[in-house]
């Protein structure tokens, strides 16, 4: 059961979501991160952020000054964090309980249409899992590791480093040597990380294990000088 302070942070995003999508509508904007990865039933870990995606060529500057305005005029309190072109991010405040939740705008690729579900628009599950194996290349943390750990149990590893390759960024490119060194890079993170978002002992090590034949797996392709785009399926490790 969430604490109150959960429930109380997840009343706001949700509010704050219907608010986001409504004023992002001529864009459009769809749901996408750990709400999506919920509203995709894969996992039903706690979010602390709100992130929504958009392919329309508009300015992110544009997007995002269009955002900030509607929700300021809604009542929240706004602070732009930065503004990037295939990105923006900044901080609403609820005005009613002083909740703060943070808000990251993204320009992505849809490779197949969003769906609708009862959070409202969101990223179609292959996109949402893409930019995840993405993220674990990018950065590594925990919650991005248990969201590639859920979609494993959907698709095999090939499938996932597609989706993940979909969603390279021109500035920081995918490739497998650095999603190989942040799979092995699971060891490192610290058990508090995982069990914060609920996991328990054996559920981590079962993480941690399916980390480490990926990983191993990539390295032996890399070696035969297999592009893992061709390899076959490996579903022995999803």
């Amino acid at each position: 059961m969430p604490s109150r302070e959960e429930a109380v942070h997840a009343g706001a995003a949700r509010r704050l979501l219907k608010d986001v999508l409504a004023l992002g509508a001529p864009y459009p904007l769809v749901l996408t991160g750990g709400y999506a990865v919920q509203a995709h039933e894969l996992v039903s870990r706690t979010s602390q952020d709100l992130d929504v995606a958009t392919e329309n060529p508009a300015p992110m500057e544009d997007i995002a000054r269009v955002l900030g305005e509607g929700l300021t005029g809604l009542g929240w309190g706004v602070e732009v964090v930065e503004v990037a072109p295939l990105s923006a991010r900044f901080l609403a405040t609820d005005p009613a309980t002083g909740e703060e939740c943070e808000v990251d705008i993204l320009k992505e690729m849809f490779w197949r249409p969003a769906v609708s579900t009862s959070y409202g628009p969101v990223l179609s599950e292959q996109d949402v899992v893409g930019t995840k194996v993405r993220a674990i290349a990018e950065r590594g943390v925990a919650r991005d590791f248990i969201d590639v750990y859920a979609a494993s149990r959907r698709w095999t590893t090939t499938d996932l480093e597609e989706f993940g390759r979909r969603h390279a960024r021109p500035d920081s490119p995918f490739g497998p040597a650095e999603l190989q060194a942040r799979l092995v890079g699971a060891d490192w993170i610290d058990d508090s990380e995982f069990a914060a978002y609920g996991l328990d002992e054996a559920t981590i090590s079962q993480l941690r294990e399916w980390a480490r034949a990926w990983a191993d797996n990539m390295a032996r392709r890399s070696a035969a000088g297999q592009p893992y785009e061709d390899e076959a399926d490996d579903s022995e490790f999803g």
